[in-house]
């Protein structure tokens, strides 16, 4: 999984601020299925610090994903 930041508004150099496969451990799933993915990456502004970054996810944006990649997922596995 990789994290990319840049600015939002003005021109500006895309940083790289994460780089690792993702782990079951960066991973919790709530009761109501909703999955946020938590990991410390590098700090935006500062070369010697981190920071927790996190994603949530509903259940039905999960859903979403899995329905884009599965049939790339498939076509994949026929080659």
């Amino acid at each position: 999984m990789r994290l990319i930041v840049q600015p939002g508004r003005k021109a500006g150099s895309p940083k790289h601020i994460y780089s690792e496969p993702l782990q079951i451990d960066d991973l919790q799933i709530g009761e109501n299925g909703d999955v946020t993915i938590s990991v410390v990456a590098d700090d935006i502004y500062s070369k010697n610090s981190t920071q927790r970054y996190q994603i949530m996810l509903t259940e039905a944006e999960i859903t979403i994903l899995a329905d884009i990649a599965t049939p790339r997922w498939r076509a994949s596995q026929r080659r």
